[in-house]
């Protein structure tokens, strides 16, 4: 009896692990090249990328480049939205750190001129 206990545990571990592999490798994607153009369906995906593949340059950026992120991060919002609820509630918490983080290095370059 314990062992189907364990086994079913195990199987469920495995299924997670495989769950959230998959959901991993769909959310690191490839953008596109220059001028390509991506099906309406995935433009999100390729503005996602875009956006949050540039956090560890973000002390290089300037106010205006910063702020121009930030302002593309909130556009994309609404789409992630109305992705089923396990891509959205992965997708949305790494646009939320990622328009955090460009919002925090904004603020602190603004306070750094006072």
């Amino acid at each position: 009896m314990a062992t189907g206990i364990v086994s079913k545990r195990m199987m469920a571990v495995v299924l997670l692990v495989v769950g959230f592999a998959v959901i991993g490798i769909y959310a690191v994607g490839e953008p596109l090249p220059q001028g390509a153009q991506a099906p309406a369906s995935e433009a999100w995906q390729n503005e996602f990328d875009l956006l949050c593949s540039r956090t560890q340059d973000a002390m290089g950026f300037s106010e205006e480049e910063l702020a121009s992120l930030v302002q593309r991060c909130d556009a994309l919002m609404p789409r992630i939205e109305k992705l089923d609820e396990t891509r959205k509630k992965v997708y949305m918490g790494r646009l939320r750190m990622c328009r955090g983080l460009y919002a925090y290095v904004l603020e602190s370059k603004r306070n750094e001129k006072k």
